[in-house]
Parts: C-alpha cells; sequence; structure tokens
C-alpha cells in the first residue's frame, strides 16, 4: 500500500485524491488549531506531528510520497548551507524545511502545491530558487498549473504543482476534464442560512461597481472566482431576489469539491479561512487518479 506524509495539511485537499485512491497516511503536519479539529474529525486515525519547523524528521515512518500546500516567501538559498539556523529563513523559508524533510526521508514522489502568484514573486526569483531547492534535494522536478475549472468545479483556481520523482519521468500534457459546472450546480437551496449583506452605502457602490474595489457580483450561470480566507471566502456576493448575499460554507465547500458539512463545528470564520486555504479536492482527484497515475508507480 501506497503511504504518504502530508505537510502544511489544513484540511486535508491534497489528501483527499490519496485517500479515494486507498493510500495511508503515516502522519501529517499542521498547527492551525481549527484546522486540525476540522481535519481529526474526518481523520481520527491520522497522527499530527505538529510543526514542521522542530520536527525531527529522521523519527518520522518512512512514505512514499510527500505532500503539502507551502507558503510562499523570498529566501535565501544560503539557508541550505546554514543548515536552517539563519532566524530570517527559518521564520520564512518553509520550503527549507521541506528540502530537510525530503533529504531526511528520501521518499519516491513528492506533490508540492502554491499559488500561481509563485511563477512571478520576486520577479521570477523565489520560483526559481524552489525548483532548484527541490532538485538539490535529488529529484527531477516537473511543474504543472491546474485550474479548478476544469475539473468539475464552478470556481477559477489556478495552482503551481511542484511533483517530484527520484527518477526521471515524462510528463503529458493535463487535459480538461469537465468545464460544464456553474454555480447553480453547487448553491444551496436552504434559504434560511443565508447571510444577507450589509445595506450601506459602500456595499451598495461595490454592488454597483462604482468603487475601485467591488463586490464579485454571482449569478446562476456564472463561476466563481478563486475563493480567498476572508470572511465569505472573499468579496464575493450572490443575488437573492432583491438583496445581496454572501456565501455559504456548504457552497464554499461545494466549490473547492469537499463533501457538505466538511468544515462543521468551527467558527464561520475558521470555515472560510481554511475552505479558501484549501487545494481543492476536484483537483487532488484528477492528480491523483489520472494524471499521475499514467507515469508514477503507486
Amino acid at each position: 500500500m501506497t503511504k504518504y506524509f502530508s505537510t502544511f495539511t489544513g484540511i486535508g485537499g491534497l489528501d483527499w485524491g490519496l485517500e479515494s485512491r486507498g493510500a495511508e497516511c503515516v502522519g501529517y503536519s499542521e498547527i492551525k488549531r481549527s484546522s486540525v479539529d476540522m481535519y481529526q474529525r474526518h481523520y481520527p486515525t491520522h497522527s499530527n506531528f505538529g510543526d514542521i519547523t522542530t520536527m525531527d524528521f529522521h523519527t518520522l515512518p518512512n512514505f512514499d510520497i510527500l505532500t503539502g500546500g507551502f507558503p510562499c516567501q523570498s529566501f535565501s538559498l544560503a539557508g541550505l548551507r546554514k543548515g536552517l539556523n539563519d532566524g530570517k529563513d527559518k521564520k520564512g523559508a518553509m520550503v527549507l524545511y521541506l528540502y530537510k524533510l525530503l533529504e531526511a526521508k528520501k521518499p519516491k514522489y513528492f506533490v508540492l502545491e502554491n499559488v500561481k502568484g509563485i511563477l512571478s514573486h520576486d520577479k521570477g526569483k523565489t520560483f526559481v530558487k524552489i525548483f532548484k531547492v527541490f532538485e538539490a534535494a535529488g529529484y527531477y522536478v516537473k511543474v504543472v498549473l491546474l485550474n479548478s475549472l476544469y475539473y468539475g468545479s464552478p470556481q477559477s483556481r489556478e495552482r503551481v504543482l511542484f511533483l517530484g520523482s527520484r527518477d526521471k519521468i515524462e510528463y503529458s500534457i493535463p487535459e480538461i476534464v469537465d468545464d460544464s459546472q456553474r454555480f447553480k450546480d453547487v448553491v444551496q437551496k436552504d434559504e434560511s442560512v443565508y447571510k444577507e449583506i450589509k445595506d450601506t452605502e459602500r456595499n451598495n457602490n461595490k454592488i454597483e461597481q462604482l468603487l475601485e474595489f467591488n463586490f464579485e457580483l454571482i449569478g446562476s450561470w456564472d463561476r466563481v472566482g478563486t475563493l480567498t480566507t476572508q470572511m465569505g471566502c472573499g468579496e464575493k456576493v450572490v443575488q437573492w431576489g432583491d438583496k445581496f448575499r454572501m456565501l455559504t460554507p456548504v457552497e464554499c465547500e461545494r466549490l473547492q469539491g469537499f463533501s457538505d458539512g466538511w468544515t462543521e463545528g468551527g467558527s464561520l470564520s475558521a470555515r472560510y479561512f481554511a475552505l479558501g486555504n484549501a487545494v481543492n479536492c476536484n483537483v487532488s482527484e484528477y492528480l491523483f487518479n489520472s494524471y499521475l497515475d499514467k507515469v508514477w508507480e503507486f
């Protein structure tokens, strides 16, 4: 059975695809308490090894695949030479801890996710550095850009996936599987849970698109822009009769490919944060069960 270790786990978006194919999680690393609670409710037998910056990598169980949606910051490659003792690198460059983890455990593969903005961050220098870090850990690295819009979600969410293998592998161009979904396919019918936008002059101006930064207006046949970690998953409003409302947590779960109620139990703000921070499950399922299934032995 394929075994994986999950880092920067959040509520388990990347885990979703591996779990759907029967892989075994030997552990995960997540420090945000509300996200841990949501994740643990679905995976009570998975062990949280805590903060990646204080972990003893050599004592971890062995695994075949490392996963994670790591933060993106500028950093210096000097951190590799300093053994991560530089305070600035320790605070910001989580990718250097991933390097140490890969170096210590040498899994056969890794899948590490980041926002599209990493490609242009610091004029592209951050992307090049990260690529070199993963190569230095002993991996052939391939990068793909996947948009959840093409995998059965009515949300446009572009994410960069770093794919690493100990052996050189030829990858194909990702396919478009299903780009037919619209907001009407995920809308929650129970109006009792709708939260109306406050009737203020500023909100009305944002609805009328009169300000520099306005609401994203969502209709039945629209696709939704990228969910964020803000309350309501961003400045998005849905027309509700002659009123306007926020996206519900269940609608955000559906837009991210999770089952209804996946984030239940958390506060409203914690649910929105977790969902805006998550890897889209539709993308995860395509990645592990279709795209990589053709070239990886797992």
